[in-house]
Order: C-alpha cells, then structure tokens, then sequence
C-alpha cells in the first residue's frame, strides 16, 4: 500500500512539470502561425540589417494584424528574386511576406517608403 501511495504522489509531482515543458512557446504565445500558405501578407518596418550570404533581412516591424503579430524586431528570410542589393541598414520598407509550405514566413517584394 506504501508503496502504491509513493508511486502516485511521484507521478502527481511529474505530471505538471512534463506540462509545463509541452507547452514552452518561446513567447510568441500571441503570434498566429496558421495563416494559410498562399495568403500574402503586407507590414511596414525599418531595415537594420541585410545578410546576402543568408538571404535574411533584420527588421523592426509594426503589428502585423494578419498574423496576429505584435510590433518586434526579427529576422526574415528573402525569397529568391528579391533584389536584396536595394536594401540598406535604415531604410524604411512596406513588404509582403507569404508562407511556404515550409512555414516559414518570406518576403516576395518590397518597396521603400
């Protein structure tokens, strides 16, 4: 019987911390990652950094409403016709970004404002 009572008092004690290591979501809690893949999806933002080796460009974003993200600064990756030449550090930006079937979020074009 002891050990029965052990027993179920560890696997109450495992229980929540096995949840709380599931549900870890890096604080991006309040971004949408389900828009669907062929949506295309404008923001605005400032340059900070261009990475032509990588193709990924350092932005500071306004919300994105559509994905249900707040303002930050983040990496995009750039899709490949992209003239990634046009861009420098401080350059203000409108873009559109669509998903692929990578989920990973790109930016197709963009234009300076």
């Amino acid at each position: 019987m002891k050990t029965l009572f052990l027993a179920f008092a560890a696997l109450a004690v495992a229980a929540p911390v096995a949840q709380a290591q599931m549900s870890h979501d890096s604080g991006h809690g309040g971004m949408n990652h389900a828009a669907p893949a062929a949506e295309a999806i404008s923001g605005t933002g400032t340059v900070n950094a261009v990475d032509p080796a990588k193709r990924t460009v350092n932005l500071t974003h306004q919300p994105i409403a559509a994905l249900g993200w707040p303002a930050m600064t983040m990496d995009f990756a750039v899709a490949e016709g992209v003239d990634l030449g046009a861009l420098k550090k401080g350059d203000k930006i409108a873009f559109t970004l669509s998903r692929g079937a990578d989920g990973i979020y790109r930016i197709e074009r963009f234009a300076h404002q």
